[in-house]
């Protein structure tokens, strides 16, 4: 971006050099600039790069996985919205493929699908220079990469407050020397923040930091500190442009801005995750009514929060019930982390609560429970996290609502709307018979239904991602599992697509299933009710675990389960080419563990696959339908003996028959 000579500037308006016009001059310059204090990484980047652990480095404490960088350039950096989205600035273009360096260790690349330009951003020769890149699929699991939240610090919604900005400390994301050099880090602070129409930036001195050519697109972030007191990094922009005297990068903060990220990033079942700091903490002593002020510690004329963040901590309040007497909002509600135990919130009431953008934080490890109807504002990011959430009824209001975390989360009540749900992390259970039309994605853990949700438009399963249950669900598509039942069960759908790489896990607990009882069915059964029950045949990429609970299996011995079409039509053809795996019980370690129990692998050659007609009596009625099959072979040694035993009859047979002549 900034040029060693007047002979190279690339002059935007008279001021601002445009750093693609620009050939790039070197590393982002660092004042006082050194290896330990300021590169990302201490070696070995970008093949196989290592963290900078050194105590004085400026970016010590903070995650930093979540910012990749172009596989064939290292000088190119991303910061990552969803682990499927990354900001580009337009006027530099993205990459063919992000490569990151995961919180685990790995360094993973995934290839770019598209890049879509919002809207918004800083305005370079008239191109407004704000994107969002897409990428193919994670090609990493999900919860391995910071998830970055946008950092919201308006007055309402609606409003853009850009001085509330104004004078807030940022570190500034560029490159080394040249691909092969750690990205640098910077820390300076924000000077001025313009947040009107279009125009969405944000510009820092040239002083502490200066960035250079080929730094457009890496990201800036705010080093928070989270309202259970950790601390995090919020993506504010990245770098776009600069003149003599500021850095010029495009603005995240503004609700225009945050709105066109979201049109982008749930077409993919992702939310973008908004944070702010609570103005209020629930206190509960003088009123539990969530819109009474005093429930707040709030005296008159002070009106109740409303359309803000707020802070709920078990070890504060006198009262950990909340009533939803009347309608209310919220922008976004944080659960403090607490020493005690059984001690969460409960959130009831006649009236219902809109929950905004900011979503639900869950820290502590209890469980937090809203019977309460629920609303969203907008579409949003929750996370359980280990104590998880329980939800009644919720109305999606034609939003989506994501939810991630590494405990269990429940929605007992309907979910009803034209948005959609996504599972990133934990387990999300199912109970009712839900009405929402978006789509339905699991992108990490599981979604376990046990009602319905098969007015969804269709479940979108990536490779970390799996659903299990024995309720009803859309046409199944993705590269994820299919686990029927919570242990045996039935789980029923009208089609699967499998052909990006499903994969099936079944239980077998006796030699058929009991179809009446979808929760106690012996075996595990996934019954498809369409006429075309496999969109396309199972082939390679498809691998069909059946966990058969005996400890060994007898030749000759025939099972049934596993898949079940409504059509009676042999659909032996869609799955036989499949890899087929057989698993046995076993009491010591085993080589497998699924759903708690241990295995050992039978070879491939153990059973043999065919499918039979069967009369079904399932709970909604009997259905003449097909049904997989799979029949123990003995073993050749076996097959050996059996052939002995019977020359050795045969032989006796004849004897037998001579003397009796």
């Amino acid at each position: 971006m900034r040029t060693s000579s007047p002979a190279f500037v690339c002059a935007f308006r008279g001021l601002v050099l445009w750093a693609a016009l620009c050939a790039q001059t070197g590393a982002m310059q660092v004042t006082g600039y050194s290896s330990a204090v300021n590169d990302r990484f201490a070696g070995g980047f970008p093949a196989a790069p290592t963290n900078n652990t050194d105590t004085n480095f400026v970016g010590a404490g903070y995650d930093w996985s979540g910012v990749g960088w172009a596989s064939t350039d290292g000088t190119k950096g991303f910061g990552l919205l969803s682990p499927q989205h990354f900001l580009v600035a337009s006027h530099y273009g993205g990459a063919a493929a992000v490569r990151v360096f995961t919180s685990n260790g790995v360094t993973a690349t995934a290839a770019r699908q598209a890049v879509t330009n919002i809207g918004y951003g800083i305005s370079l020769s008239g191109v407004l220079d704000l994107s969002v890149g897409t990428l193919v699929s994670p090609g990493f699991v999900p919860s391995s990469v910071a998830r970055y939240a946008v950092l919201d610090l308006n007055s309402t919604s609606a409003s853009n407050n850009p001085a509330n900005y104004e004078g807030l400390p940022v570190f500034l994301y560029g490159r080394g020397p040249d691909g092969t050099f750690s990205p640098r880090i910077g820390a300076t602070t924000i000077s001025s923040v313009v947040s009107g129409g279009t125009n969405q930036s944000f510009t820092t001195p040239r002083t502490a930091v200066q960035l250079e050519g080929g730094d457009s697109g890496s990201p800036a972030f705010h080093g928070w500190t989270n309202p259970n007191g950790g601390t995090e990094l919020t993506i504010l922009g990245n770098n776009a442009a600069i003149d003599t005297s500021n850095n010029y990068l495009s603005f995240l903060g503004s609700s225009l801005v945050m709105n066109a990220l979201n049109t982008t990033v749930t077409n993919g079942g992702y939310a973008l995750r908004v944070a702010g700091n609570p103005t209020n903490t629930w206190v509960g002593h003088a009123s539990t009514v969530i819109g009474n002020r005093a429930a707040w510690g709030l005296s008159p004329p002070t009106q109740a929060p409303a359309d803000v963040y707020v802070l709920f901590d078990a070890e504060t309040a006198s009262n950990r019930a909340v009533n939803v007497a009347t309608d209310h909002d919220l922008r976004g509600l944080y659960f403090k982390s607490s020493a005690g135990t059984d001690d969460g919130f409960a959130v009831s009431g006649a009236g219902t609560l809109t929950v905004g953008r900011g979503g639900v934080v869950n820290y502590d490890a209890d469980r937090q429970v809203f019977s309460a109807a629920l609303r969203l504002g907008d579409h949003q990011y929750w996370n359980g996290g280990s104590g998880g959430v329980s939800i009644s009824n919720l109305n999606n209001n034609g939003k989506l609502l994501e939810i991630a975390g590494t405990g269990t989360n429940r929605i007992s009540g309907v979910v009803s709307g034209g948005g959609g749900l996504a599972v990133s992390g934990g387990r999300l259970e199912l109970a009712a018979s839900n009405t929402y039309t978006g789509g339905t994605w699991v992108h990490g853990g599981r979604l376990s239904v046990a009602g319905s949700i098969a007015s969804s438009s269709d479940l979108q399963l990536d490779a970390a991602g799996s659903v299990a249950g024995t309720g009803r669900l859309p046409t199944v598509a993705g590269a994820g599992s299919i686990d029927p039942g919570n242990s045996a069960g039935i789980l029923t759908a009208p089609a699967v697509a499998a052909t990006n790489g499903l994969s099936f896990n079944f239980e077998f607990t006796g030699l058929n299933p009991v179809y009446s009882d979808a929760t106690a069915s012996v075996n595990d059964l996934l019954r498809l009710t369409a006429g075309a029950p496999f969109v396309a045949s199972l082939g390679a990429v498809n691998t069909v675990n059946v966990f058969f609970s005996f400890t060994s299996l007898d030749p000759g011995d025939v099972y049934t389960g596993g898949f079940f079409t409504d059509q009676a039509a042999d659909f032996l053809a869609s799955i036989e080419n499949s890899v087929f795996k057989y698993f046995v019980s076993t009491v010591g370690p085993g080589l497998t563990n699924y759903n708690g129990n241990n295995y050992d692998e039978l070879p491939g050659s153990s059973l043999t696959v065919s499918t039979v007609g069967q009369t079904a009596d399932f709970a909604g009625g009997t259905v003449n339908g097909r049904v997989a099959q799979f029949q123990v072979v003995p073993e050749p040694s076996v097959w050996a003996l059996l052939a002995l035993a019977a020359g050795l009859m045969f032989v006796h047979a004849r004897r037998a028959r001579k003397t009796a002549r």
